[in-house]
């Protein structure tokens, strides 16, 4: 008769992301200038970042996926940025539109997830086109703005404001905001991405010429945030159980805290070698430099432990299957927000104490105060409009229609 084990050994535990593109971090900044010239992400890290697990990690397990936690995600998102910030962008926003794909109708998953779970997703999420009703669905034409790493996707999820049809004023009507996925057969790419800012991240338009979308295939926005679409509950997953905007926003406090570390490490190595033009002072010995830098360390340890705190909490949001309400979801996102505006101003700090050969073209501080700015500039992290309404939901008040 076989022995039977009393204790049962536990399951090895998988490698986080951070370990597991560390050994790549040296390539992807070998190419990052090359990826600044073509404006956008190569092939080549595309498939690394494929290989690794990136674009698999928000999809549920149950359907393939890795359903990697929020941070392991965040963390590995930081790490590759200090490389190469365009491709920590485009690694970072295509990746979380997965976790939107369970919340749509069965039929949209089945369609999606045909080609397993590392099919790419791009977006396009600001809804600024406006549909026409039409039998079944609506007709969609336009430009979809700012789809980052688009042309390495084969779907994209779509902002589109859609005619509400309980308003009687025909020619007047409301609009509310919807979502749709649009497969890559559906729109073409206009290369419209000239931007000082994530330079390499190609965020291209796509462009809609009368496009039919079934009925079927739309969600609306807020319906998305709380839980209350048509595939909800189709997917046992906490990642389809927490606000899918929440879950977005996410990659930009790990953009600018990947940022702030290349920042960090390129002051340190430049104090070190820098001399007063003037004086031949040793910068290595300015105690304004490593003043800088110490409270730049600081402050980067202190934003960095309240993120992982903000992650795990809304990770158990999802995990519990809580509801959220609108003090907690606009509580999350000016904190989101709160961890961004902190990480660029340490990148502010050590920039403007880098001398004036931190501007330079060869320089990578340059690179990481536009990229850094970038996750700041994103609608995302808008701090002032985060406050207000963080502010007024604090109060008992709604969102004025203006935010």
């Amino acid at each position: 008769m076989a022995t039977q084990l009393k204790f049962q050994p536990e399951p090895a535990a998988r490698q986080s992301l951070s370990d597991l593109v560390r050994p790549y971090l040296g390539e992807f900044a070998k190419r990052s200038p090359g990826t600044e010239k073509a404006r956008m992400v190569p092939e080549e890290n595309i498939e690394i970042i494929r290989k690794l697990g990136f674009v698999r990690a928000y999809v549920p397990a149950v359907k393939g996926g890795d359903e990697r936690d929020l941070w392991d995600y965040c963390d590995g998102i930081r790490t590759l940025t200090q490389a190469c910030p365009a491709t920590g962008w485009v690694t970072g926003v295509l990746n979380t539109h997965p976790a939107a794909v369970g919340l749509f109708d069965r039929r949209v998953q089945d369609a999606i997830w045909a080609t397993g779970p590392d099919t790419i997703i791009c977006s396009s999420g600001s809804p600024q086109m406006k549909a026409t009703l039409t039998e079944g669905g609506i007709l969609v034409s336009g430009k979809g703005r700012w789809a980052s790493g688009c042309d390495h996707a084969e779907w994209a999820l779509v902002g589109i404001k859609v005619p509400d049809v309980s308003d009687p004023r025909y020619a007047d009507r409301r609009y509310n905001d919807f979502m749709f996925f649009a497969h890559r057969s559906e729109y073409t790419i206009e290369d419209t991405w000239y931007s000082t800012g994530q330079r390499g991240s190609g965020s291209k338009d796509l462009v809609f010429d009368n496009v039919f979308v079934a009925q079927h295939r739309l969600e609306g926005l807020g319906s998305m945030n709380f839980g209350i679409t048509r595939g909800a509950a189709t997917v046992d997953s906490w990642i389809t159980r927490t606000p899918y905007t929440l879950v977005f926003s996410t990659f930009l406090p790990a953009i600018a805290l990947g940022c702030a570390d290349g920042m960090i490490a390129e002051f340190k190595k430049r104090q070190q070698s820098r001399k007063n033009a003037y004086t031949g002072a040793q910068g290595v010995l300015n105690p304004a430099g490593y003043m800088r830098l110490a409270e730049s360390v600081h402050e980067l340890e202190a934003i960095t432990v309240y993120f992982r705190k903000l992650l795990e909490d809304l990770q158990a949001i999802g995990v519990e299957g809580k509801r959220v309400d609108d003090e907690m979801f606009f509580g999350f996102t000016s904190k989101f927000a709160f961890v961004t505006d902190r990480a660029v101003k340490v990148i502010d700090r050590l920039f403007e104490g880098a001398g004036s050969s931190a501007i330079a073209d060869f320089n990578p501080m340059q690179r990481y105060w536009r990229d850094g700015h970038a996750a700041r500039l994103h609608t995302g992290s808008d701090y002032d409009t985060m406050l207000q309404n963080y502010g007024r939901s604090i109060m008992g008040l709604m969102p004025t229609p203006d935010l």
